[in-house]
């Protein structure tokens, strides 16, 4: 795999080195490209042709048997099958899979770890999302760090570096993967969709939203549902008298992250027009900032704000979520 279209990922690769350690905690936002740096590296460790993390060949056999994803000597670790603990199914529209990875798979790298390679010199392990090792999962995955053989290397991905155990973390070398400035973001963006030059409101949105994440990004401005949901929000917060029943009850279909991301971007623009007279986020959509804004102090938007956090503590688990999210909206600033 190369990184040539991924020009972002050089500065975090270079701040590796020339080989891999034996345990690598690559971290950064969602949509930075991790899973495809960490695929880089371990194809490049795996390369019969390159002996550091230049780039593989891409010809080798191991390079074959790695891309067809059949490569004996590489294993990805990610999410046990995910099973809802409760069964309730009045809230399965809510409740989503709790995703970890359980000390069971961890325990089951035993053979592969301890065991010579089938090809080359070395194994590569990648572990993603990292913050789902269970306490069990991460004490488990210390044992094999603690000595591990000289062919062995774990890379571990993760959004926050925070996020893994200290015990764990002290056995990484971490890597920060950042995400490059708006403008880079931009410039690439259009360069994979030629035809968001015509809507640049919406791919400046998306790069907000994403935290200048290029992969996010890309994903997020081909969501048309978001955009639906979001247009759909805005026009009801618009109307001189907001039918909180009415916002309620659409919003309790939509996913909770993607409430989050219209409510958040929609408060932070509402005080940059008091304070700056300019939004940030929503700037297609200035004529509905302004009926939403229209006389109401931003200081009543914040108080709302921290309702809306109140509500987000429970919200994947609410006992009825239509009467929970009916509640946060009679609370919204009404216009006197």
């Amino acid at each position: 795999m190369q990184l040539g279209k991924y020009p972002w990922l050089h500065e975090s690769k270079k701040r590796i080195g020339k080989n891999l350690p034996p345990a690598l905690l690559i971290h950064g936002l969602p949509g930075i490209g991790k899973h495809t740096l960490a695929n880089h590296l371990a194809q490049s460790v795996l390369c019969e042709k390159v002996s550091d993390l230049t780039d593989p060949c891409r010809t080798c056999s191991s390079c074959l048997l790695f891309e067809a994803n059949t490569h004996p000597d590489f294993k990805h670790l990610t999410n046990d099958e995910a099973e809802t603990s409760s069964s309730d199914t009045r809230s399965s529209t809510t409740k989503k899979p709790k995703q970890v990875i359980s000390v069971k798979s961890v325990r089951g790298l035993g053979d592969f770890c301890h065991t010579k390679p089938h090809r080359g010199l070395a194994k590569v392990v990648i572990i993603e999302p990292a913050e789902n090792l269970n306490q069990s999962a991460a004490n488990a995955l210390l044992k094999n760090l603690e000595e591990p053989p000289a062919f062995l290397n774990f890379i571990l991905l993760a959004r926050h570096k925070e996020s893994l155990i200290p015990t764990l973390l002290s056995r990484c070398l971490k890597v920060h993967a950042k995400a490059p400035d708006i403008d880079s973001t931009s410039q690439w963006l259009s360069k994979q969709k030629p035809d968001l030059n015509a809507s640049e409101p919406i791919k400046q949105l998306a790069i907000h939203l994403s935290g200048s994440a290029p992969l996010a990004a890309l994903e997020l401005v081909d969501d048309d549902l978001f955009f639906n949901q979001r247009g759909e929000i805005l026009s009801l917060l618009s109307q001189r008298y907001v039918d909180a029943f009415a916002l309620a009850a659409y919003c309790e279909k939509i996913e909770v992250p993607v409430l989050q991301r219209v409510f958040y971007a929609l408060l932070h623009d509402l005080l940059m027009i008091e304070n700056h007279g300019q939004a940030l986020f929503h700037i297609d959509k200035m004529r509905e900032l302004g009926d939403i804004k229209r006389s109401t102090a931003a200081k009543t938007f914040c108080r709302w704000h921290s309702e809306f956090n109140e509500y987000l503590k429970s919200a994947n688990h609410p006992l009825n979520r239509r009467l929970a999210l009916e509640a946060l909206f009679l609370k919204w600033p009404q216009t006197k």
